[in-house]
Parts: structure tokens; sequence; C-alpha cells
């Protein structure tokens, strides 16, 4: 079960080790050496040289963040008591979900803890059923000052009051008070004796373990060592630990130095010369008092969060339930790192015992800047541009400089007057000029029925009766060319035509053998539906908009119907320094480092958002799983102990300065050797500029990755891999390279985007 963040101490401080000689490395694809077989030994150095830019840490950060998508987090482990995971083949436990979301209550059908019974004791002869009832608190991402330094984490919080489950016990038949004096009550698991009732309280005490205990003989009882000290017919003085209680009659007690009490639930006594006397006795935590409707009181302290209310039927002074409220004092978190135990009682704990985030999630990002860029893996698509000469206006244009996107939540019509023989007005397709871009797809909800075509309009040609309209694919290899208006073309299920063109125009069709055709839909390889803004115009003047335009992300269903899960919107925004922005407005995201925030779609599916705000041009990043993300949410009872495994990744980041302190493992030197002294260490000095070209052969608007198999910065049979750019902008591009590229870390790699294939120089 993957532990997504825990927290680790800083690693010492130390000195650089210098000196470096390259070898060739057994071949490795990332994430090994770093991370194999689900383990992690890796250390992500970063540069702190004069004039480092704060996206170098950023970027050793992704790393950090991508390793830990390969690692076998520690499983939590429970050992003893009995265990039940609030699951069902039909419905799991998601992300958001309530605590009583899958299940409501627990009886016996869940758990032999809350098996049924019989409470046979003195004049009470009837039996009982149990229950608990879970709260309605969710799983989320939260941030607390109280818990990790504020650190985001899965899990779910309770504040000060708030209800974490409810235990009842229900008698089949109503009891009087009076009867249930000096008798043995059942009640969560165990027996306690009453002492004295009243009609709205009940006196308890713990006698949960007893013992017999014969004269001559001693027996231990917890921690403590007990004999008998004096005995007759009525009455015993028992020695514990070297202190004589006072004389004990049946039921008589005493409480002791360390707060618990002894208990002669039963004095045996035998004359001497027919028998041997005994005692039956326990030792307890105590006296409790349930007082209806306040907390419990422990040897006359109260126990916080813990509310009882005893239940009775419309006759006054008969019992039918007992009902004991766990409830929050102060602030309660249930997390991966920690599970909760129900106090006093301590036979209810809850664990987290994790989240199950289906492996290689698919990175769908908006690129800032000037223009922005939907990337989703298998196309890119410019959205957004404008111009500074509008941008004190407020508006942007939908596209990019030249190339304008046509887009409309349905079918646009034309009329065409001139230059063609057809005043029909035309629909069922778009109305386009060139240079103009269009994305159609064919949308259903199986993702293996999905099309999409994305083409650009590069020609339009129309002489006489001679015409010709060329389509350029921008997502493949199937470009599209019409001379005559009766051509088509099949792209997968979708067909194409021109039905009319013009000296400037031409109005093309579409139509689909199943799914519906959409004008402004894009979708991701594993089933994102994107909802672009419907502008139809077929030029900038025509086709504005203004800051606030919003996108529309939605995921599949838990049972993969694409469209069918939940939405959530990413608003688009011009800002004062000329740049596009995006963010969302309907997913919470907490800080995760310095103006780096993280969150996750309330949903089945958890896409979790990056919202990267550090510089000018903001980053902003979903993961999308595709599938149902799980947890283990489980409820044991009983004696038990809980444990999680190690095996976590953790924070790994080290300053170059602390580089020497963690010799012992493979390294990620993030950061050219101007400003990171590990890099240096790599390529033989502080290179910078046109110093570090000729080193590494990178020059302006390149990145370098290279593996070096023996360093001075590393035990013998550790590797570094160095991931540098020519400036830190491209050393943005060499780690989104490295975590989204197949790379041989053995090899050296030389690049000048993040998705095109870079090329090995060694």
């Amino acid at each position: 079960m993957r532990f997504n963040f825990r927290k680790i101490s800083a690693i010492a401080v130390s000195a650089l080790m210098t000196g470096m000689t390259m070898g060739a490395a057994a071949a490795a694809n990332y994430p090994a050496p770093f991370v194999s077989g689900g383990t992690a030994d890796v250390a992500i150095v970063y540069g702190t040289g004069s004039g480092v830019s704060d996206l170098d840490l950023v970027q050793a950060g992704k790393i950090e963040e991508s390793l830990g998508t390969f690692v076998d987090g520690g499983e939590v482990t429970v050992e003893g008591g009995e265990s039940f995971t609030l699951d069902k083949d039909s419905n799991h436990f998601n992300y958001n979900n309530a605590l009583n979301a899958v299940f409501a209550d627990l009886d016996d059908e869940n758990m032999d803890f809350l098996a049924d019974g019989d409470y046979d004791d003195g004049s009470i002869d009837t039996t009982f059923t149990q229950n608990i009832n879970l709260s309605a608190k969710t799983l989320t991402l939260f941030a607390d000052s109280n818990y990790n330094d504020k650190e985001p984490t899965l899990g779910f919080k309770w504040n000060n009051g708030d209800n974490l489950l409810n235990y009842n016990i229900e008698f089949d038949d109503t009891i009087p008070f009076a009867d249930l004096e000096d008798t043995d009550m059942p009640l969560m698991g165990n027996t306690y004796y009453v002492l004295d009732t009243t009609s709205t309280s009940i006196e308890l005490l713990d006698s949960a373990e007893k013992v017999i205990l014969t004269e001559g003989d001693s027996v231990v009882v917890g921690d403590k060592t007990v004999s008998i000290e004096f005995i007759d017919s009525d009455e015993v003085k028992l020695n514990v630990d070297g202190y004589v209680t006072d004389k004990l009659m049946d039921h008589g007690y005493e409480e002791l130095d360390d707060g618990s009490y002894i208990v002669a639930n039963e004095v045996m006594y035998n004359s001497k010369d027919s028998g041997i006397s005994s005692v039956e006795l326990s030792i307890g935590k105590g006296k409790l008092s349930l007082v209806s409707g306040e907390d419990i009181e422990l040897n006359d302290v109260d126990v916080d969060g813990l509310v009882v209310t005893l239940t009775t039927n419309t006759t006054a002074g008969f019992l039918d339930q007992v009902n004991v409220a766990w409830n929050s004092d102060e602030e309660s978190f249930l997390t991966e790192e920690d599970a909760l135990t129900m106090p006093l009682f301590e036979q209810v704990k809850l664990v987290l015992g994790g989240m199950a985030f289906p492996e290689e999630p698919e990175e769908i990002t908006l690129e800032n800047g000037e223009s922005m860029t939907l990337n989703m893996g298998n196309y890119n698509l410019p959205l957004f541009w404008f111009d500074d000469a509008v941008h004190v206006t407020g508006a942007g244009y939908l596209g990019e400089e030249d190339y304008q996107l046509v887009t409309a939540t349905g079918d646009l019509t034309a009329n065409y007057t001139a230059g063609n023989q057809n005043t029909t007005a035309l629909s069922g397709g778009m109305d386009l000029i060139e240079g103009n871009r269009f994305l159609v797809t064919s949308l259903d909800t199986d993702l293996s029925d999905i099309d999409t075509l994305y083409y650009e309009v590069s020609n339009i040609n129309l002489d006489g009766a001679d015409m010709l309209v060329e389509l350029s694919d921008l997502i493949g290899t199937k470009d599209i060319t019409f001379d005559a208006l009766t051509d088509t073309s099949d792209q997968g299920d979708v067909t194409v035509s021109v039905v009319q063109i013009n000296d400037t125009r031409a109005y093309l069709k579409f139509a689909a053998t199943s799914g519906t055709i959409n004008y402004n839909t894009a979708v991701s390889d594993k089933g994102m539906e994107v909802t672009l803004p419907a502008k139809n115009g077929t030029s900038p003047a025509t086709n504005n908009f203004v800051t606030g335009v919003a996108l529309t992300f939605t995921e599949a269903n838990k049972d993969d119907d694409l469209g069918k899960g939940m939405p959530f919107t990413v608003t688009v925004k011009n800002t004062s320094n000329a740049k596009l922005h995006a963010s969302t407005t309907n997913v919470t995201t907490l800080e995760d480092a310095a103006d780096v925030f993280i969150g996750y779609v309330p949903s089945d599916l958890a896409s979790k958002i990056t919202h990267d705000q550090v510089g000018d041009e903001y980053e902003f990043t979903v993961d999308y799983y595709g599938k149902e993300v799980t947890a283990d949410v489980i409820v044991v009872a009983g004696a038990a102990t809980i444990s999680s495994g190690s095996n976590v990744l953790g924070n790994i980041k080290v300053k170059d300065t602390e580089v020497a302190s963690v010799a012992d493992k493979n390294l990620i030197v993030v950061g050219g050797s101007c400003i990171n002294t590990a890099a240096a260490a790599l390529v033989g000095g502080a290179k910078c500029g046109a110093a570090w070209t000729a080193a590494t052969g990178v020059g302006a608007g390149q990145f370098l990755i290279k593996g070096y198999a023996t360093s001075d910065l590393t035990d013998e049979g550790k590797v570094a891999l160095l991931v540098a750019g020519y400036d830190a902008a491209d050393t943005v591009k060499a780690t989104t390279y490295l975590t989204n590229k197949e790379v041989d870390t053995s090899k050296a790699y030389k690049g000048t985007t993040s998705t095109e294939v870079a090329v090995v120089i060694d």
C-alpha cells in the first residue's frame, strides 16, 4: 500500500566529494536503478549555487514524485484481534467517500466481536445484539498545523466533538435498572460488575479478567502479584505486592495506588477441617460511571470523547439499550501512518491501510505562457493565444497565431451566395477558411469507439469547374484531398465530405457510423474528455474570448463509461504579465511545496491536480488514472498490534552541499555545473555558458541526461544520473523527458524538447 506523504527528517549536511571517472553502466531503463522491484535506493541532488533557479528544486520534486509511483509502500499489518475491511465487490471504498459510504453499520455478520450473546446473571435472563454505526466523515486531502507540519496528507480529519462511530448494545427484553445491580453486564466485548444504578445511570467495575486464588498460593494478575492475607466465611483481605487491603465482602472492591481496582467477586470459604478456601477476584482499570447524556467517567474523571446514552422504554426505570458515542477529543487524524484507538475500552480501532492508485497515469498538461497548449500525450492542441496590442482589453483568441481553431457545440450553418451554384443553407458540418483548424470527435461511452480528427485547412482553390480542398492531419499522417464535391474520405468511423466551396470558403460535413459528432471535445488516451469553449468564428476578430474562459474536464466513471464521471472546471486567465494561466475552480488544492499546490478530484477516479505557480508561467497538470482509485479502510476489534512497513520513498531531495551523506545511494543530480557542485564533479568543473557547451556538447535550448557508472560522489556499485539543461528552462525539459519517455539510465541523451525523441550521444 502506497505511503504518499510520509515525512522523513532532513539529511545531515556534509562536504562535497569531487572527482569523476566515466564508465559503462549496465543497461537499465528509468526508474531503474533508482527504484527496482518496488524498492527505492536513491537521493536527488539539487543545486544551491549563486543564481540557481527555483525551477531546479521544483524539478527535483517532480522526479521524486515520479519515482514514488514505482515504490511499493510499506503495508499496514494488523496482528491479533479481528479485522474487517470496508469494501464490497460491487462497491469499493473510494476517495471522497464517507466512512459510512460502503457499510453504514457493522454487526455480527461482519465481525465476531459484535456477535449476539446472552445476559444471564442474577434475575436477568435475556439476549442482546450489538452493532457499530460509522460516521459520515470523508476521506480527503487535508493539511493541518497539528499534523505533520501542515503537510498535505490523504486521510480523515475529525474536528473537536465530531463523531467517529457509535457502539450499541440492545437487549431483547427490557431490564429493570434495579435488576442490573450485582450482575456481570456485557459491554464492548468485556463484562463489568454493576455496583449501583439509578433510572439514568449505571456504575460499573472493570472485572473483565477474573482468576481464582486459593489460600496459601499466589497469582499474577496483570503486573501484580496477589495472595490471601486473611479469609473467613464472608470476607477476605488480599495482599497485593505487599499492600494489604481492607476486608472485602462479596463484590467488595478497593482502589489501589495506581488507580486500578481490585474486586473480590466471590468469597468461597471452607472451614479448616473441611477444605481450602479461595476467592474469585479481578483487577480492572477502575470504576466506570455511565450517566446518560454525559461523558463516561473512569475513577471519577471524565473520559473525553466517550458519551454514553442509556435508552429506556416508555416505562421509567427499564433499560433497552446502551449507546457509546466515540467523539473526537480536540482533533483526530486517521492516515496511513496513524491509526485511531477508541479510548478507555481500547476494543475498536480504525486503520487506513492506504490508497491504491493505478500505475502509469497519463499526464495531461496545460502549457502556459503567451500561448496555451493542451498536451494529452496522444496529441497536442494549441488552445489560446493573444496579441499584446489587445491584451489591455483582457481578450484572447482560440487556437494559435495565424491558425484559428474553430469550435462549436453543434453543426454550423452557412449560405454560399457567391462563387458557386448553391444558395441553399448548408448544415451538418463546419464552415471554414484556409488556415482554420478544427477538432471533430466521434464521442461514445466506450474508449475503443472514439475517433478524433484534428486537421488544418491548408488549401482552398476554386478555378471555374475545378476545385481543390486540402486538409493536413495534425495528429497523424492521413492528409485528405478533395477535388470534387462528390468526394468523401473515411477516417475510422467518421466520413468527411466537402459539400460546397467558393473562392475562400469550404463547407465540410461529417457523419459517424457510431457515436455522436462533436466539434469542441478532445479525448485523451485513457478517456479524459476536455470540452473547449465554443467559438465558431473563422477569424481572430470574430473568435476572441475574455479572461476567465472555462475548460471542462470530465472523467470516465468507475465502470469505464466515458463522459459519465466527475466534471471539473479549469479557468484560463490572461494576467498583467502578459501570460496565460490556468487554475481549477472546483477542486480544492493545498500547498505541497513553495507555490506548488496539489489536490484530487472528489470522485471515484481521483485524478490528481498539480498547480505549479513558481515563476511567471504557471504549470497546470492532471494525472489521470483512467481507473477507479480505491482505499483500504479497516475496522479492527480486540487486542491487536498495528504496524506499517518502511519501504517508503519519502523526501529524498538533498542539497549539493549534502551529497557526501548519501554516497551509499544512487544519485540523480538536477541542474547544471554552474549552480550545482555535484554536477560540477560529474562534468569536470563549474562550467558555465560556453564552457558548459564545450564540456558536454549541449548548447542553448538543449538538455542533457547522462548516466555515470563510477564517480567520487558515490560508493562502488552506485551510479549517478545528470539531468540538466543549458539553462533552467532546459532543465525542465530534461525532467519532463526523463519521467515520460523511455530512458536508458546508463546512456547519454541530448534533446531540445520534452516531447521529441532525444539523440543518444554516448
